[in-house]
């Protein structure tokens, strides 16, 4: 049975069993709805959490209120580039890099296009046409999408001065990993976003790579601790916050989550 789409980007390793799905054309409308979906296609009679929707912008947005350089930037696990577009307004040059071919084609084709039809579910095998549309204020020439590995970035990419991380890490195999090298990729004062909802499942990551969700000699572990701990020797904590958002299963059926962002600056 193929994988659900619950907000989370594609799990970027070469071992993923699920890679197949999110190659399908379902995974792509599910990625473009969530991603640039409007409040008419996404709540039925306008009926639900608004404070949800546009999750994918939201977490572009982050770095906002800081100070800092606005050269590049990097969306890492950017599936179909809601984000990396979003960054396009602030930065020079955007870098959106997910596991999955065909996001990756998606988002670029979105980004020459501007706008696409997509199909959406509405009860059974029921479904509608709809339109999806780069936000207005996105600079796609500044956006650049690539395929890659979360868990193997090649270093000829250089370095960023933001590097956002929305809900990943949880869906990696070694989610710590992933986390030590970003350092590496930032420049001094660069900061860094990581988002997730911490929902461990050992089909993505094996219990023993958990950040957090389980006992340690009878003492609850959980992520956000364990993100402190490895980040806080190369990383100043600047804030958290909590973002929910909204994936549209049907007509009449969505999913609530909220995803917990941390924000550090690195020294």
């Amino acid at each position: 049975m193929p994988a659900k789409y619950d907000g989370h980007p594609t799990l970027m390793t070469s071992q993923t069993t699920h890679s197949n799905f999110y190659e399908s054309d379902k995974a792509v409308s599910e990625y473009l709805l969530f991603h640039y979906g409007s409040e008419s296609d996404l709540l039925y009679q306008g009926i639900g959490p608004k404070e949800a929707l546009n999750f994918a912008q939201r977490c572009g947005q982050l770095h906002q209120k800081f100070e800092m350089r606005r050269d590049r930037a990097l969306d890492l696990g950017c599936a179909v580039g809601g984000a990396t577009f979003a960054m396009s307004e602030s930065f020079n040059e955007v870098v959106g890099i997910d596991f999955s071919h065909a996001l990756v084609e998606a988002a670029s084709r979105l980004g020459h296009l501007g706008k696409m039809e997509i199909s959406i579910s509405l009860e059974g095998e029921l479904k509608r046409n709809t339109e999806i549309a780069l936000p207005a204020d996105a600079l796609p020439n500044r956006a650049k999408f690539l395929q890659g590995d979360a868990m193997d970035l090649d270093e000829q990419l250089g370095t960023f001065d933001f590097i956002l991380m929305a809900n990943l890490v949880d869906r990696l195999p070694d989610p710590a990993r992933c986390l030590k090298p970003m350092a590496s990729f930032l420049n001094k004062g660069g900061i860094l976003a990581v988002t997730s909802p911490y929902t461990w499942l050992t089909e993505y990551t094996p219990k023993e790579n958990w950040l957090g969700g389980f006992a340690h000699d009878g003492e609850p572990v959980r992520a956000a601790d364990h993100l402190r701990d490895l980040l806080s020797p190369q990383f100043d904590f600047l804030e958290e916050q909590n973002l929910p958002f909204l994936i549209r299963e049907h007509e009449r059926k969505n999913q609530f989550s909220i995803a917990h962002a941390t924000l550090w600056r690195k020294r």
